[in-house]
């Protein structure tokens, strides 16, 4: 046990290293492995007197997935099913594709890496759009740079990912819309429903943070520390506990699952995203945001602790913030609770 009380001592002298991206290696590495160990001995211990007390009860083996449900590269890297269309942004093309009907009509813009064609096949990313398009005409796009977008030199401004929606959404004869934002995506969401009123009936964000780095007037944030750790894990495969903990290993392993992040970014590029995620501060744009919001969170997130939620939901005039359990990062789908909420909240504008 004075392994236990040394884990719960670091833990609460380190809460936000461990809420954050650091808690990929420290986390996964230290506590998961200490802790597992732990409790297999313990297991093994209460198996031994269960056996002494009544006879052996044999367990059902849980049923292999189908062949068709394992996910491999290849799949991942297999066009979109949705036919990609082009949206034109200050001289770049900027690939976008919609499924689903509408009105009413959400567009999504991703988290902090994307690619149409791999979404549409990832099971966290497929399994969320197919559950909103279910009410809604769904248009997700590519930021300029990323996935089927045309290529840049640099990590664009949080201005020109704001142009990148009015383009998306005006390529799609889109008036006006919901923004569905997907963790670092939830910025740009934010500034252009700031800068553009007329054209946003209201926000959802999922997963996201007006501000990731931890300053003097953000002791909530994250340390530096713990967001350049993503860029030392990238690729390791250590991520996936931490950003998409639902798709079980039978459906994709680990070999499989590595590919697929070294097959979105290299670390190079993760290191110019997490560079900009530490500038990034929306905070100042909260209060002239007047378009109702649903903030979303999944309880448990190791990625992007359920305390930033609650301060981006409180710094919005007309946001409902809605806490669901589980520790998935940015997959609706795992909650039938936050499924319902969305479709609620996008009917009801």
């Amino acid at each position: 046990m004075d392994f236990l009380s040394s884990i719960a001592r670091w833990i609460s002298d380190s809460e936000s290293l461990l809420s954050g991206g650091a808690a990929i290696i420290v986390l996964l590495s230290v506590v998961v492995s200490g802790i597992g160990l732990l409790v297999r001995r313990l297991r093994r211990n209460a198996t031994g007197s269960e056996k002494k007390a009544q006879p052996e009860v044999r367990q059902e083996p849980q049923p292999e997935p189908r062949e068709s449900e394992r996910i491999t590269l290849r799949q991942l890297s297999a066009p979109s099913p949705f036919p990609v269309q082009f949206a034109e942004s200050d001289g770049l093309k900027i690939a976008f594709n919609v499924q689903g009907d509408g009105p009413p009509d959400v567009v999504m813009a991703p988290g902090i890496i994307s690619n149409l064609n791999i979404s549409s096949h990832f099971p966290a990313m497929r399994d969320a759009g197919r559950a909103i398009s279910d009410f809604a005409r769904v248009v997700s796009f590519d930021k300029r740079g990323q996935g089927l977008s045309d290529p840049c030199l640099s990590v664009p401004t949080l201005e020109q990912r704001v142009h990148d929606i009015e383009a998306v959404m005006n390529a799609a004869g889109l008036e006006s819309a919901v923004l569905y934002g997907i963790s670092e995506g939830g910025a740009m969401c934010i500034k252009f429903a700031h800068d553009h009123p007329e054209r946003v009936k209201g926000l959802v964000l999922l997963g996201s943070t007006a501000s990731w780095l931890q300053r003097e007037d953000f002791p909530i944030g994250l340390p530096e520390k713990a967001l350049d750790g993503m860029v030392t894990a990238w690729g390791s495969g250590s991520l996936r506990d931490v950003f998409f903990p639902s798709i079980r290993r039978d459906v994709m392993d680990d070999d499989t699952y590595r590919g697929f992040e070294r097959l979105i970014a290299n670390r190079d590029s993760i290191r110019q995203l997490v560079e900009y995620m530490k500038k990034t501060d929306v905070r100042p744009l909260l209060p002239g945001v007047r378009c109702p919001a649903l903030i979303v969170h999944f309880g448990g997130d190791l990625s992007v602790p359920v305390r930033m939620g609650r301060a981006l939901a409180g710094g919005l005039p007309n946001a409902e913030f809605l806490e669901i359990s589980g520790i998935d990062h940015a997959d609706l789908s795992q909650s039938d609770e936050g499924v319902q909420r969305v479709r609620e909240f996008v009917l009801g504008l």
